[in-house]
């Protein structure tokens, strides 16, 4: 905005001792909020206050704005104050739902127009607005306090024309990169219109005003203006009670028809009779529609002669049509947090199902382990003890030596095998006797008749000889029996 807009060098001149207007008779004032003796008094002229609100509600689909006008002083204790006397509305801006910007153009046209102006009517200050975004200086706002409106008394009004708010801002400190808000303002006009004043600055303090908004009511100094507030009370009653009575007649006109169509519907039931009763319904609709529009007509009509702000009924169906559709938005919150209550609940009753399960098998497990951990506690005891492991040892091994039990244990081993074996020599034994005794008798027998008498008596008298000698060959003290057995055995 630099590059755009340059205004130069201009030298801030100090400012002038004069009264205060709330300590001179020819004004009748009224402070709207609170002041602080810390803060510094701002005095705005009734008039100019109104046409600055009037300006601020005839378009809130974006930012709009102006240059205040007055002069800056000191008053005899040597605090400063200021006057707003007048104030230009700008023109050739560039502006948004959420900004503001001097042009050029909006430069030229102010200055065109303070030329109409006395010479020492000088620019105190500026004004815009926030539609619906409440009362602050943006970091747009600021640039424009610290480019063009840098003075010391310089000082800045914001109105949210939505929400009915507005704030003044001043310099608190020359240093500071930022303003002050006040926390109130004075509202100054003749005296003759403290009445008038009076009502309008009740209202900004949202105390109980006596008829309407008196931003809207059109002035007239020609006679009281109580009187014409009431003169067009009764009008506006009178207007509402007639719009409310032709509504009625209208709405049962409707129940008629509905009625009607609906009984011609169950009674015929052809396609002809459809396409006849769709005819008049898009009918009804039109005369519907046409009605509406009239009474829209008429109520615009009215509102522009009451207020002169014919495009409040717009702002109101425009407000009735968001309140259905915030209203219908905030049923479907309402049912999905219902919706997400009672899978929260089922969620909680299944975790906590699980949760005591789970608490269940700890304390069974912690019971099982404390078991255990006794048990061997118990058995590294008797184990540790040396009275319990001698008598351990003695069950278990007959109070004897292990030492000397396994030397038993391998002497008793050793006699078992050599009693078998020396059971298995003597069956063998046995056995080869009987074959040898059960040979001899055979072959004698036989051969008895072809030997000499000599042999036969010798072997008449070996006969007897056990086997045993027999076997032992060259060892028998029988020399004479070697012979038979080679003979035999050949």
């Amino acid at each position: 905005m630099e590059d755009e807009i340059q205004l130069g060098e201009v030298a801030e001149a100090q400012p002038q001792t004069s009264i205060r207007p709330d300590r001179d008779a020819h004004f009748s004032t009224k402070v709207v909020g609170q002041t602080d003796p810390d803060d510094l008094a701002i005095f705005v002229d009734l008039d100019v206050q109104r046409d600055m609100e009037a300006h601020a509600l005839s378009n809130t689909r974006v930012e709009l704005g102006g240059v205040l006008l007055g002069r800056q002083f000191i008053d005899h204790a040597g605090k400063p104050f200021v006057v707003i006397s007048d104030c230009l509305r700008a023109t050739h801006f560039e502006a948004t739902k959420g900004t503001f910007k001097f042009t050029h153009e909006t430069w030229r046209e102010i200055t065109r127009q303070r030329e109409g102006f006395r010479p020492d009517l000088e620019m105190v200050g500026w004004y815009h607005t926030h539609p619906d975004w409440g009362v602050f200086l943006s970091g747009m706002d600021l640039f424009i306090c610290n480019h063009f409106f840098n003075r010391t008394l310089d000082v800045a009004l914001v109105i949210d024309p939505c929400k009915q708010e507005r704030g003044w801002f001043y310099w608190a400190d020359k240093s500071s990169p930022k303003k002050r808000q006040s926390r109130g303002f004075i509202l100054t006009t003749n005296r003759l219109r403290s009445a008038e004043l009076e009502q309008y600055a009740n209202f900004y303090n949202k105390e109980p005003v006596l008829n309407q908004d008196p931003r809207y009511s059109p002035q007239n100094t020609s006679s009281p203006p109580v009187v014409l507030l009431e003169n067009r009370r009764i009008i506006s009653e009178i207007s509402i009670a007639g719009l409310l009575v032709l509504q009625f007649f209208f709405l049962c006109f409707l129940t008629y028809s509905q009625w009607s169509d609906s009984k011609t519907e169950r009674v015929e039931q052809s396609l002809t009779t459809q396409t006849t009763t769709a005819n008049a319904q898009l009918a009804a609709d039109e005369i519907l529609s046409a009605k509406e529009n009239a009474y829209r007509e008429i109520l615009t009509a009215i509102v522009a002669h009451e207020t002169g702000y014919p495009q409040l009924v717009d702002q109101y169906t425009e407000l009735q049509v968001s309140q259905n559709q915030l209203q219908s938005s905030y049923q479907n919150q309402q049912l999905l947090i219902e919706n997400l209550t009672s899978k929260n609940s089922a969620y909680q009753a299944a975790l906590d199902q699980q949760q005591r399960a789970h608490d269940q098998k700890l304390s069974e497990l912690a019971e099982a382990h404390k078991k255990a951990k006794a048990a061997l506690e118990k058995r590294f005891q008797q184990a540790s003890n040396p009275d319990n492991e001698s008598e351990l040892l003695g069950s278990s091994m007959g109070q004897i030596n292990s030492k000397w039990y396994w030397a038993v244990l391998g002497g008793t081993g050793l006699v078992i095998l050599a009693t078998g074996f020396f059971l298995n020599q003597s069956g063998r034994k046995k056995d080869f006797d009987d074959a040898v005794a059960s040979l001899p008798e055979q072959k004698t027998s036989d051969k008895s008749l072809d030997l000499p008498r000599e042999k036969q008596e010798i072997n008449s008298q070996a006969s007897p000889t056990k086997a045993s000698e027999m076997f032992f060959v060259g060892n028998s003290p029988h020399s004479g029996i070697a012979p038979t057995k080679r003979k035999i055995q050949s």
